[in-house]
């Protein structure tokens, strides 16, 4: 019994801790948002910025980066997440499967909306052809959404702590480099980049906090079948 309460103690804190953290993570994109719509000086400084932490251009950058940040693409991680989801379902996950599935799309609903809104014009002279709106980067909320996907699925599997690091390592690394590929493309502006990390975090973790009262509401119907 008491093994029992303190596990259910630990998954309240768990998921108070996570609707905390979500929610800090979209007031600062809130926070953001309101200085990208004003063109305030903060946001200008911090776009400037980004493009000279980027600097200097060159063939040879410009033709690694631009393959990387095709790994990023929104329509390149729906169809490696398309084919996660099948491999989850045929090894009886089906829960996951629709459960991460649902969390990159809807997500990426949530991004075009706010894309939409905004209309926020892209970065001039950019390397690469692209089209659409700037705020927030689609690349990087998709790619922070599957790699959070990933460790999700694979650090239970770690028996050592090294293992997790190491992962969460790897992982990290991957998001800075889309996000960093994004900006020096000239695809986005560095705000860009950083609001939809923030919009991905806030997502991921308060969607996650709500995943077991989902899930109870969405088997009524379906017992009732």
């Amino acid at each position: 019994n008491v093994i029992t309460k303190m596990n259910e103690a630990y998954k309240i804190m768990h998921k108070k801790a996570q609707i905390g953290f979500g929610f800090f993570c979209w007031i600062l994109f809130g926070i953001l948002l309101f200085n990208v719509l004003t063109k305030s000086l903060f946001i200008r400084s911090i776009d400037t910025s980004g493009f000279a932490l980027t600097a200097p251009v060159s063939k040879v950058k410009t033709t690694i980066l631009t393959e990387l940040t095709f790994m990023g693409d929104p329509v390149t991680v729906g169809i490696i997440t398309i084919g996660l989801m099948l491999l989850l379902w045929r090894r009886g996950r089906a829960t996951d499967s629709v459960w991460y599935g649902m969390l990159q799309f809807i997500g990426y609903c949530l991004v075009i909306l706010i894309k939409y809104s905004v209309t926020r014009f892209r970065p001039s002279f950019r390397l690469i052809n692209v089209s659409g709106y700037s705020f927030p980067s689609g690349h990087t909320f998709s790619t922070v959404i599957f790699t959070f996907t990933i460790l999700a699925l694979l650090l239970p599997y770690c028996k050592v702590k090294w293992q997790k690091v190491f992962l969460e390592i790897i992982g990290a690394l991957w998001i800075i480099i889309i996000m960093y590929s994004r900006v020096y493309l000239h695809a986005h502006f560095t705000s860009d980049v950083i609001g939809a990390f923030l919009l991905a975090s806030g997502w991921w973790l308060l969607a996650n906090s709500q995943r077991t009262v989902f899930f109870h509401w969405l088997q009524k119907p379906v017992n009732k079948v």
